[in-house]
């Protein structure tokens, strides 16, 4: 009896399945732990700037920096929270999984700004209107 290529596909599916769980038995809890770990340094940055600015202001009621603005500020790439820079940073190693440094993300961001500020000078040059060649030339009625 002949299987269908989906009847296949989902028996492949099911064997590559295997060999993952047969390779890796604990990777979904490696994934919780990463996840634990990076939500602990987020709100340790969190809680830092909070005691920072708690130190610094008198007198009136100070703005609390929460993890849902400074996700938000990383999804929007804004820094409304003042510590967005820092959380990316804290992201960024951990996705780099010791890969790059600190200094190597630091220096692809700064050449990646000097280039977007390159092209954007270019684009500005030119989006600049120039009269077409048959607009500049004086039409000649006589």
């Amino acid at each position: 009896m002949a299987l269908s290529n989906a009847e296949r596909q989902r028996r492949h599916r099911e064997r590559q399945k295997q060999k993952l769980a047969a390779a890796a038995p604990d990777l979904a809890a490696q994934y919780e732990n990463v996840g634990a770990d990076l939500r602990e340094k987020l709100y340790a940055l969190i809680d830092t700037e909070n005691a920072r600015r708690e130190r610094y202001v008198t007198g009136k009621p100070i703005e609390q920096t929460d993890f849902r603005r400074v996700i938000l500020d990383i999804a929007l790439n804004e820094n409304r929270s003042g510590i967005a820079d820092a959380a990316r940073m804290v992201l960024l190693q951990a996705l780099c999984m010791g890969e790059s440094s600190e200094n190597e993300i630091l220096e692809a961001r700064r050449q990646k700004e000097a280039l977007t500020s390159r092209k954007t000078k270019n684009r500005d040059a030119k989006e600049q209107v120039i009269p077409l060649a048959h607009y500049v030339r004086v039409p000649n009625f006589g």
